[in-house]
């Protein structure tokens, strides 16, 4: 795959990653965290593409995929979605998706896509959410809709050959009936046993899909409409440009529409 020295610069930075967490503070951003450059601007809001007819084999049945990773993109960019022995508190990414008008989702699933430092999941079981009316400047976590623990599962994406993008998936969701409406999810990766090796210095970044979004499928991801949650950084549901520039986040929804 093509990359721009951006993503070269990346990833050889996230390899020297872990020699680094002892010795200075986590940061939210990817970019930051590695001290790495981005563009000021994200380059989707003047870039829309058409709705994919191959949503990715992991999503199914696929209701919604905002878009792959893009790291050819000068926005190319992660911010922080764990919970983990270094975020020992938690960081979450609220990312929204609509509910076409007429239509109700019945979700049996949910993902993001996340930068992992490792591929593992401990405890196996993590929390995902579903909300509604989040203000335009944050503030609260709106109303929760749906929400739980289960069981998740990793799939490789296979988008780089580098730092590993993993979907982050819970499956088997029960009683999450949606009607239309905007709505926003997270799903968060979990590895904060500290008697497990793999985690002492992980981390996670839900990616960004600014660029060419590739694979999106279902309604468009709105822009700019994103929300970042953390005692440990200091966010109370503020909006993700308080962190960085990304204009969408890649996540998708599983399910059935009547």
């Amino acid at each position: 795959m093509k990359t721009m020295p951006f993503t070269a610069a990346l990833i050889a930075s996230l390899i020297a990653l872990a020699a680094a967490q002892d010795s200075r503070v986590p940061q939210a951003s990817l970019n930051r965290e590695v001290n790495l450059r981005v563009s000021a601007q994200a380059e989707a809001l003047g870039n829309t593409p058409k709705q994919s007819p191959t949503p990715p084999e992991y999503c199914k049945p696929c209701l919604f995929y905002a878009g792959d990773f893009d790291s050819n993109a000068s926005d190319a960019n992660g911010l922080a979605n764990e919970f983990d022995v270094i975020v020992s508190t938690g960081a979450a990414v609220y990312v929204p998706f609509i509910v076409p008008k007429g239509k109700t989702w019945t979700v049996t699933g949910l993902f993001t896509d996340n930068f992992l430092s490792d591929n593992v999941l401990d405890p196996v079981s993590i929390p995902y959410e579903v909300r509604k009316g989040i203000p335009p400047i944050g503030g609260n976590g709106g109303t929760l809709v749906c929400h739980g623990k289960k069981p998740g599962t990793l799939v490789d994406t296979g988008i780089t050959d580098w730092y590993n993008i993993y979907a982050t998936i819970v499956s088997n969701i029960k009683g999450c009936r949606l009607p239309a409406g905007k709505y926003w999810m997270s799903v968060v990766p979990y590895c904060n046993n500290t008697q497990d090796d793999k985690c002492g210095d992980y981390r996670g970044f839900v990616v960004n899909d600014d660029g060419a979004m590739n694979h999106r499928y279902g309604p468009l991801e709105p822009a700019n409409d994103s929300f970042f949650n953390s005692v440990f950084f200091g966010a109370n549901w503020e909006p993700t440009s308080y962190q960085q520039t990304s204009a969408r986040f890649s996540v998708g929804v599983e399910g059935t529409e009547k």
